[in-house]
């Protein structure tokens, strides 16, 4: 038989895949995504170089399918809730690959531009540089922590002892039993850390 008409494979095919890969089974490897794109291993070494580059991939196919242009001249703090609000959406669509696009060196020009955005926001809203990237830390660690609460039990606490735990019970008491509790928590800390961002601002 000769070679197929469509290739079997290209970059874009590999990342979609592996992300799809990586949300199911919450782990990658070159093996597993070979077969589930119906090749052998050694034919995804004609387009990658390896794993970091494959997640490299699975990061790029995140932004294309959840990124979009966004309004960079509003003010910061606009700006930021817009950012994480996206980022948010990005992380919750696929909660198994966070951990790998988490702990993932960022190497890619493409990031690099959306992150220079970013400290281009805040350094022309008035933060100091050596508060850029703690911002930025701060605020991605929160996102990355909501996105897996919304795909959590949208009951995280049971079975607690209301003689032995009062306040709590009367807490839980008015507390939502659905997935609006992870996306009310979202919106109050995402309140409470720009309000302590503006506060870095009067220092």
């Amino acid at each position: 038989m000769g070679r197929p008409r469509t290739p079997l494979l290209d970059r874009r095919r590999i990342g979609a895949a592996a992300l799809k890969l990586a949300d199911g089974k919450g782990t990658l490897t070159i093996p597993a995504l070979a077969k589930a794109l119906g090749v052998a291993p050694s034919a995804l070494y004609h387009h990658v170089s390896g794993r970091d580059e494959i997640i490299s991939l699975m990061r790029e196919e995140l932004v294309l399918t959840t990124g979009g242009e966004k309004d960079w001249s509003q003010p910061w703090e606009r700006g930021l809730e817009d950012w994480a609000r996206t980022y948010l959406a990005a992380f919750a669509a696929h909660p198994g690959a966070v951990p790998l696009l988490a702990t993932a060196p960022l190497t890619e020009s493409f990031m690099h531009a959306m992150y220079e955005k970013v400290a281009e926001l805040l350094i022309t809203g008035g933060f100091a540089a050596d508060q850029v990237m703690p911002v930025i830390t701060v605020l991605e660690s929160f996102i990355l922590g909501s996105a897996l609460d919304l795909v959590a039990p949208s009951v995280m606490l049971s079975d607690v002892a209301r003689d032995t735990a009062p306040h709590l019970g009367t807490a839980l008491d008015h507390t939502p039993t659905d997935h609006s509790r992870a996306s009310r928590a979202f919106d109050i800390g995402l309140r409470a850390l720009l309000t302590g961002f503006r506060d870095l601002l009067d220092q």
